[in-house]
C-alpha cells in the first residue's frame, strides 16, 4: 500500500500546480479547514470532493456482543455526528465506477491526435465534457508538461458540441479550422 502524503507534501504538490508559493497555498488550506468547520452545521461542499454535514443519530437500543453484559440488551443515547458523502464524480474516479471507464473519442477534436488524446486520458480528461469545462490554460499546462506543441484554444468549443451531440455543428466549425485554430 502506498504511503499517505504529508501536508508539506500536499502543500509542495499544490505549489507546482498552482503557481503560488508554499504560504499562500497553506493559508488557502488552513482557511478551506476552517470555514468546513464552522459550516458542517449548514453543511459544507468541498466542490469535486463531497459534502461535510453534521447529523443527529436517533437514540436506539443494541445487544451487547461481548464483555460482561453480553447478550443484554442497552440503550444507546443519541449524540451528534459527522458524516461526510463523496460526490459521485469523486466516487467514480476513486473506485472506477461505471463512467469512470468511459471515455470519449477526443482525437475527433480538431487539433488533439492519439498522442495528444492519451496525454489527455492521464490529466483526468477523458469525455467530451471534461475536455468542455477544463480551462484553455489548465489545457495549455498539460500539453507543455508533457512537452506536446498545440493551441487548444477552440478544444472547450468543439468538445461543448460534440458532447451535446451536434455533431453537424461541431463539422461546421471545424471546417473554418486549420489544425484546430481558426483561420
Amino acid at each position: 500500500m502506498a504511503k499517505r502524503m504529508s501536508k508539506g507534501e500536499v502543500l509542495a504538490h499544490l505549489s507546482k500546480k498552482t503557481g503560488l508559493s508554499k504560504k499562500d497555498v497553506a493559508s488557502v488550506v488552513d482557511e478551506l479547514a476552517r470555514l468546513a468547520y464552522k459550516e458542517a452545521k449548514n453543511t459544507f461542499q468541498i466542490p469535486g470532493l463531497g459534502i461535510m454535514a453534521l447529523a443527529q443519530r436517533p437514540a436506539r437500543k443494541m445487544v451487547m456482543r461481548f464483555g460482561p453484559k453480553a447478550g443484554q440488551e442497552i440503550e444507546v443515547p443519541p449524540k451528534k455526528v459527522l458524516k461526510f458523502r463523496f460526490a459521485k464524480t469523486a466516487k467514480e474516479t476513486i473506485l472506477g465506477g461505471a463512467s469512470a471507464g468511459k471515455k470519449d473519442d477526443l482525437a475527433i477534436i480538431e487539433g488533439i491526435g492519439p498522442k495528444i488524446a492519451g496525454v489527455l486520458n492521464k490529466a483526468g480528461i477523458r469525455t467530451f465534457g471534461e475536455l468542455a469545462e477544463t480551462p484553455v490554460a489548465k489545457l495549455q499546462q498539460v500539453l507543455s508538461e508533457a512537452n506536446f506543441p498545440g493551441d487548444p484554444g477552440t478544444w472547450p468549443q468543439q468538445a461543448k458540441l460534440a458532447a451535446e451531440g451536434k455533431m453537424d455543428e461541431l463539422k461546421r466549425l471545424q471546417d473554418e479550422l486549420k489544425g484546430g485554430r481558426q483561420v
